[in-house]
């Protein structure tokens, strides 16, 4: 063939991978490629029969297969030959979804569950409702800073090759995750058969974010290239990309609801409203740099050696300018009664109270109250206040491994070593400035559509404004570090006996965490210092971004944030509180530093035979034994009963687990495409260092309708364990399409969750939030999904696809006598779906895909402030149902540029949340909606070399 150059698609990754073809035939499509330390849990599948060669001219001749279905297909193919119940994204799918990371990625995936987070990105990730995910990349555990989870927004899509989604255990993978594990796979030099040179930009707008000329820009590159020597086969890679986000997101709230009785100017008794309303927006901007490298060196066909690292950056100034008004403040509070009346346990403050007095119980404290509803109300002369909050944070994550492997006739021996650095760093400074305004008219409606205005918008006024409440500030810094060393060895059989694999895994990490979380009331007290006078800059007073919820989106006055991320500024701000202007020092009371040691060892064996006709049946059976010695200083206060003063304690705690967690699958292939798996494992995820944290710290609140607040570990925690069991039908047919059922129960113990509890420390009363284990809890559901390619429809509408899953979900607490027995876990959404539509054809890759996920409760407010009716015992804070519409269109424009448009939530879905019920409005998130456009360009030398 003529040496020369080929251009194509970046975002068809899937083209370098497979020597440039561009087209597939009817023949299986290999699985992705395992890294070291691991062997693949894929077994090979019978070729079906050579068809004639006229048939064979015919299928290559007719059959092409690109893009967005190339990828689909790939991901069904891995999910066929699968042992586990694997779902997969591969690189041109997360390339032509319109997502920017693996987070958003993720939410396609059958079960997988996601939240919008404050920066208006997809955040986190639930496989089937449990958040206690083993996060992988090429096979290695990987982490945020001191947690066990991985920020999966942090890294970006374009780094990847795919993500293989693990809902079912095999021995020779990394344990910690109940729910299951999420390996990424990055791209490696031997992947690439010839020199690759790639490229892609991207701009997006983001609708909150402000002005119609920001526009966030993305760009990314890769290059490698393979060399044929004297020596074997010699390849490197470098990919590089970066991203900088503006955004911004609204907010709404009401405060914690209270009863009228105790409003002291209150002209309607009897009712049950909000002790005030809140507004505010969170914005700024975010980088994220990332760079991957790999460099493979094969001497012979059955040895590999490779050296491979990551970067992956955050840089964010995260501002917020939090608007408040505490209406039982004002010089006179009328409210609207709803049609509503309900018995609610009040204490004498007006909020909740459990203790309720009854002839059992005389010394009670709180009442029976028979409240209505409050659907609005005005209030006049009442306190305002803006806080100002500006946060400099910092996240760099570095991965290094080294490793080969070798094969040797029947025996293959792959030997991986790994070290991880994560580092994170908060500086977040906040401030406050008020008065009290003249009128202030809420509104409390139950499609939760909550606003509030202020006729003549005084919080645009600096006339009056004082600095109130107190100064707070932040200050914090992890650290994490992780040593691995994996080796495993796998010896290949002739016979049912198909192979015995066996392996070990030693792994040392290091978490360290220190803070300073406090700060001054405000000097003189709240509104005693005006702002004007104080000897500040003249311009320290700034628009802020309005809020749709509160007075139509109007802009309001806050500090300008710029200066509270300056330290210069920060010793002028303490020396007017009257502290020492100099940086304040971590409080012990809130660091600690945990060593922990891992040693696991595992051996399985797979099986495979034919039985008769087409019928064979192939899987695993194994067991992993892992032991985990752990070390945790931290520090608590104590109290002194003879002085009834606290103290700081050091506890240093040691503990060890050691468990053995079983597995076996079988795969039984009917033929046709027809084929049926059965899987069990144990799982097990251990607690976070910041949970098994011994020390306990609290913060006073300044503000009286803030209750004061407080966290402390729990370092007797046991690790969660699950037995799991999953159970598929799944049928594959045609050239890419299939349809699957699977049914899955897992048998929860020790599950840990966050409640409160009220304490008294030094006299004061604190909401403690800490970490225990729950006992015991079920999950168990069934997932369904599909896609079809609808070939048989005329000659351009053949293009068209339809993909979807669907998951219902049934869980619940089964701890006998536990608060949240009988009650769904937290977290969990009993019904979430995608939809989609998918055009191929002409040089066009389209996609429409909503996204749905149910109802659900992620916290568990039992013993906060908020008034709640005496018949619901347990107070949870609910998410309502929503759903999201996204987009993407690809378009060829030549052999060589692709030109690409999307949208996320354009249909402007917000997040609304509540407590305990749905007509006990609490929130209302506006997320963003954001169009973006992308130009890529690829590269390609080839020929004989």
């Amino acid at each position: 063939m003529k040496k020369g150059y080929r251009y194509g698609s970046a975002a068809l990754i899937a083209l370098v991978m497979s020597d440039g073809a561009r087209a597939q035939t009817g023949a299986p499509v290999a699985p992705p490629e395992v890294p070291a330390g691991s062997v693949p849990d894929t077994a090979p599948v019978a070729p079906d029969a050579a068809p004639a060669a006229g048939a064979q001219e015919d299928a290559v001749a007719d059959i092409v297969v690109t893009g967005i279905r190339q990828s689909l297909a790939r991901a069904a193919e891995i999910k066929r030959q699968s042992v586990n119940v694997v779902d997969s994204i591969v690189a041109e799918d997360i390339g032509k979804l319109p997502d920017l990371t693996t987070a958003s990625a993720l939410q396609r995936v059958p079960g997988v569950q996601v939240v919008v987070g404050g920066n208006n990105e997809i955040v986190g990730a639930r496989i089937r409702g449990l958040e206690d995910i083993v996060t992988t990349l090429n096979g290695r555990e990987i982490f945020t800073g001191v947690g066990r989870g991985f920020s999966f927004q942090d890294l970006p899509a374009e780094a990847l090759a795919g993500v293989d989604v693990y809902k079912s255990n095999s021995a020779d993978r990394i344990e910690g995750g109940v729910a299951g594990g999420v390996n990424m796979r990055l791209r490696r030099a031997l992947d690439f058969k010839e020199l690759t040179l790639a490229g892609s930009a991207r701009a997006t707008y983001a609708k909150e974010a402000g002005s119609d000329d920001t526009i966030n820009p993305a760009v990314s590159a890769l290059i490698a290239d393979r060399w044929t020597t004297g020596i074997g086969d010699v390849a490197a890679m470098l990919g590089l990309s970066y991203q900088r986000n503006e955004y911004a997101r609204p907010i709404a709230w009401n405060d914690w609801t209270r009863s009228t009785n105790a409003a002291p100017t209150s002209t309607t008794p009897n009712l049950q409203a909000p002790t005030g309303f809140a507004a505010g927006t969170e914005f700024g901007h975010y980088e994220r740099p990332q760079a991957n490298v790999s460099l493979e060196w094969a001497p012979d066909t059955d040895t590999t050696l490779y050296v491979e690292g990551l970067f992956a950056g955050y840089r964010g100034n995260v501002l917020q300018a939090r608007p408040t008004f505490r209406a039982f403040t004002g010089t006179s509070f009328t409210a609207t009664a709803g049609d509503r009346c309900e018995d609610f346990g009040v204490g004498p403050d007006g909020y909740y109270a459990g203790n309720l007095r009854t002839p059992e119980n005389p010394r009670g404290t709180g009442t029976v109250q028979n409240l209505c509803n409050a659907t609005g109300y005005t209030v006049r002369g009442v306190e305002y206040y803006t806080a100002t909050v500006a946060n400099r944070a910092r996240t760099d994550i570095f991965v290094a491994a080294t490793g080969f492997n070798k094969t040797i006739g029947a025996l293959t021996w792959n030997t991986d070593i790994s070290y991880e650095l994560s580092k994170n760093r908060n500086d977040s400074f906040r401030v406050d400035v008020g008065k009290r305004i003249a009128e202030l008219i809420q509104e409390r409606d139950v499609d939760h559509e909550v606003r509030a205005i202020t006729p003549g918008n005084p919080m645009n006024d600096p006339a009056g404004l004082a600095f109130t409440n107190g100064m707070t500030e932040d200050i914090n810094r992890s650290k994490g570090t992780l040593w691995a060393v994996m080796s495993d060895a796998k010896y290949d059989f002739d016979g049912v006996l198909d192979y015995v694999q066996a392996g070990v895994r030693v792994a040392k990490r290091v978490a360290s965490f220190e803070q300073y979380l406090g700060g001054p009331p405000a000097p003189g007290g709240s509104f005693a210092t005006p702002v004007a006078g104080a000897g500040l800059p003249s311009d320290l007073l700034i628009s802020a971004p309005g809020v749709p919820q509160m007075n139509d989106g109007a802009t309001y006055l806050q500090v300008d944030p710029d200066y509270l991320l300056d330290e210069g500024f920060k010793r002028q701000l303490r020396t007017l509180y009257r502290i020492s202007p100099d940086r304040p020092g971590f409080d012990p009371t809130r660091d600690y530093d945990a060593r922990e040691r891992n040693y696991a060892g595992f051996l399985q064996a797979r099986y495979a035979l034919s039985l008769f006709g087409a019928l064979s049946i192939d899987g695993l059976v194994g067991a992993r034994l892992t032991r985990t010695d752990r070390r945790i200083v931290g520090a608590g206060r104590v109290i002194d009963p003879a002085t009834s003063t606290s103290r700081v304690v050091v506890v240093d705690r040691t503990t060890s687990d050691t468990d053995l967690l079983p597995n076996a699958s079988a795969r039984v292939d009917f033929g046709g495409g027809l084929q049926s798996r059965f899987n069990y494992s144990q799982t097990l995820s251990r607690p976070s260092f910041s949970q098994l944290n011994p020390g306990l710290s609290y913060v006073v609140s300044y503000v009286n309708t803030i209750q004061n607040s407080g966290s402390g570990g729990n370092p007797d925690l046991r690790p969660q364990k699950a037995d799991s069991f999953d159970a598929s039908l799944e049928y594959y047919f045609g050239r890419s399409n299939y349809v699957s059922a699977v049914t899955f129960y897992r048998d929860i113990t020790d599950r840990v969750v966050t409640g409160t509890e009220a304490r008294t420390i030094d006299g004061l009363q604190y909401v403690i939030s800490t970490p225990r284990n729950l006992g015991s809890a079920t999950i168990k559901g069934v997932e369904v999904s599909g896609q079809l390619f609808l070939d048989f429809l005329p000659e351009g509408l053949d293009g068209i696809g339809v993909l979807g899953n669907f998951t219902v979900i049934d869980s619940e607490v089964t701890t006998p006598g536990d608060r949240l027995q009988g009650l769904s876990l937290l977290g969990v959404s009993k019904y979430n779906y995608n939809a989609g539509f998918v055009y191929e054809k002409y040089g066009v890759s389209a996609r429409v895909i909503y996204t749905y996920r149910s109802q659900y409760y992620d916290a568990d407010i039992t013993n906060g402030l908020s008034l709640r009716p005496i018949d619901i015992p347990v107070g949870l804070n609910g998410i309502r149902a929503a759903g999201r519409l996204d987009f993407g269109l690809n378009y060829d424009l030549t052999d060589h540029i692709t030109i690409n448009v999307a949208g996320t939530n354009v249909t402007g879905q917000r997040t609304r949340s509540f407590e305990s019920r749905p007509d006990f409005v609490r929130e209302v998130r506006n997320d963003d909606t954001t169009y973006s456009a992308r130009r890529t360009v690829q590269l390609l030398r080839w020929g004989a070399r």
